[in-house]
């Protein structure tokens, strides 16, 4: 038994240096495209990077339309959220893969927690109202194998850098303050 768990975790410790090395053109086109996607974002002066206590946090934004939002009401990381988004590839609309839109176009609830790291975290420094075309770079997104997430119906490829434009519309902090 000690023997089969030093096993899986040897296997454990070596899939991060596994994922995203796929020997399969299509893969290799798909992951070596997105970095081209983010490093053009990470060149574009009208971005800014998300800043976190240790530094830059992977996540850039750039700000639509001129809203702001009323840079007083943040939502808290426990926080749920109403918002009015579309996720896509490449930076391209035609590229759509997600719209956080009713059939009514109304806003879509998210809880902050149920998200993908780069989203919660650019959610949290989005003010009520504000519009921002978001970045998030595959390892803060889904990551560097492919999924498919049950929750928001996704399939999504290993390595891909996520593009969205989202619209925070309502915040409810839980706990409630």
């Amino acid at each position: 038994m000690k023997q089969l768990f030093k096993i899986l975790y040897i296997i454990c410790l070596l899939l991060p240096f596994t994922a995203c090395n796929n020997n399969d053109e299509a893969d290799e086109a798909w992951k070596n495209s997105n970095q081209d996607a983010y490093r053009k974002v990470q060149n574009d002066p009208s971005y800014t990077a998300l800043e976190t206590a240790s530094g830059p946090s992977g996540v850039y934004y750039k700000v639509i339309d001129g809203k702001t939002g009323d840079e007083t009401n943040y939502p808290l990381h426990t926080a749920s959220v109403k918002i009015l988004y579309k996720g896509y590839y490449y930076d391209d609309a035609a590229n759509l893969f997600d719209e956080g839109t009713g059939s009514s176009n109304t806003a879509k609830e998210l809880y902050l927690q149920n998200t993908v790291r780069g989203f919660n975290f650019a959610l949290q420094n989005m003010s009520l109202g504000a519009k921002w075309k978001i970045v998030i770079p595959y390892y803060l997104g889904y990551g560097e194998t492919n999924l498919y997430d049950d929750y928001y119906n996704v399939t999504m490829k290993g390595c891909t850098t996520l593009f969205f434009e989202v619209e925070l519309v309502e915040i409810n902090q839980y706990p409630k303050q």
